[in-house]
Order: structure tokens, then C-alpha cells, then sequence
């Protein structure tokens, strides 16, 4: 009898010596920037939003990511889809510029390109290292609805740090979204966890980092209380 349920035992054994994940704790963004809180009871994640009505004719579109490229459904048909040299690697659908409109942030890798006026520099620009080695460098654009189509609303630089992760959600409460994110650098491997956690938000051209804290992070999970109050949970 015991060897029938020797197997299952040994299982069991194994699965309880497993080491345990580590303690998540709690981000709050406050006045001052951001500061460790306490995890209500009660609590939900925050999931991102992959379906809203985009073009104002009330019908919802719909966001599908497959391969690394986006797109946009709307009465089951294709209206809009990523260039192919684009690799996006997270999308959802957000107000990250404030405006009262839902637009799609995508997270993305493309071919590097410097600025214009960087070009003509002796030592190659500002953003001359804002790549990998393969010449990928990573980005936020905003896609939406806009003189009768989908276009690039806001399409920022290669980003200093590469992100990893983004999130979009009101953390202070004034029904307006920040820009949360994870950052690693450009020369990491890809298996590397992120090294910073940052918040920005909208300035009314771009993005303004608000407050960022740096350690090492595998992931980020936003959930919200009882009372409509967001938090940031990290491992």
C-alpha cells in the first residue's frame, strides 16, 4: 500500500519545500511621492481595459495583440493595425493625455532613430544610446481616433530606460490616469527584472516623471479598495 502512494508523497514533499514567493507590499503615491502603505482587506486588481468606443459612434472597439502587433476591431472588422517593424509588447486602452478621450497606449520596440538635429552632431546626439544591440530602442505612443481616423497622438523619443511594463490608472484620486511603469536598462537581458518603478504623468506636451523608486522588480499589480483608492503591489 505505501509504495502505491510512494509517488504521490514524494510530490507532496516536493511542492511543500518549494520556496515560498515573496511578501508583496504596498505602494501608495502620495504628496510627497511614493511611500509604502498598508494592503486593505478587500481589495481587487485593476485590470487593464481592452474594449471602448474609440471613434465616438458608439460602438466599442476592441483591442487584439498577437505576434507583437496590434489590432483594432471594430463590428468584427480590422480599422487599424501596427506597422510591421513595430514590436508591441503591451497595449491597452487609457486617458494618459488627459483629454477626456480613451486612446490605446502601446508599449513597443521599434528600429532606432536619432533626432533630426542629432544627426549632424559630432558625438551622435542626446539619444545616441537609447538602444540595445540590435538597434531596438523602446517607446510609448498613444493611438486614437483623430480627423476621421486612427493616428500616432503622441509619440514619445526613445526612452532613456527602456520599460517593461505600464500600467494607467487615477492613484491620487483626482480622475485623472498617471503612467506607471517598471524600467530596466538597455544593456540587461531580457530575463533580468526591472531595476526601477516609476510614475509619471501628463504635462500637456508629454510625460513628467512624478516619483520612481529603484530595487528590483518582476512585476508590478495594481488593485483597488473598498473605497476606489489604487494601490501598487510589488514582490
Amino acid at each position: 500500500m505505501l509504495r502505491k502512494f510512494f509517488p504521490i508523497i514524494l510530490l507532496t514533499l516536493g511542492m511543500l519545500l518549494q520556496a515560498s514567493p515573496a511578501p508583496l507590499r504596498a505602494l501608495d503615491l502620495g504628496p510627497a511621492g511614493l511611500i509604502p502603505a498598508s494592503i486593505p482587506a478587500g481589495t481587487a486588481p485593476v485590470t487593464p481595459v481592452t474594449q471602448a468606443d474609440l471613434d465616438g459612434n458608439s460602438t466599442p472597439e476592441t483591442l487584439a495583440l498577437a505576434g507583437g502587433r496590434l489590432s483594432i476591431f471594430s463590428g468584427g472588422e480590422t480599422v487599424w493595425q501596427s506597422p510591421q517593424v513595430w514590436q508591441i509588447v503591451q497595449a491597452a486602452i487609457s486617458d494618459l493625455n488627459r483629454d477626456g478621450k480613451p486612446e490605446v497606449t502601446l508599449l513597443l520596440w521599434r528600429p532606432f532613430r536619432p533626432w533630426l538635429v542629432d544627426q549632424w552632431l559630432p558625438n551622435g546626439g542626446r539619444i545616441a544610446e537609447f538602444h540595445n544591440a540590435e538597434g531596438q530602442s523602446c517607446h510609448i505612443i498613444l493611438i486614437g481616433w483623430a480627423r476621421g481616423g486612427y493616428h500616432e497622438l503622441w509619440a514619445g523619443s526613445a526612452m532613456a530606460d527602456p520599460i517593461t511594463s505600464f500600467a494607467a490608472a487615477d492613484l491620487k484620486g483626482n480622475n485623472a490616469q498617471e503612467l506607471v511603469v517598471l524600467e530596466s536598462r538597455y544593456t540587461d537581458p531580457k530575463s533580468a527584472p526591472a531595476r526601477t518603478l516609476k510614475v509619471w504623468e501628463w504635462n500637456g506636451f508629454g510625460f513628467t516623471g512624478v516619483s520612481s523608486i529603484d530595487g528590483a522588480f518582476s512585476k508590478m499589480t495594481l488593485v483597488q479598495a473598498n473605497d476606489g483608492h489604487i494601490l501598487i503591489l510589488v514582490p
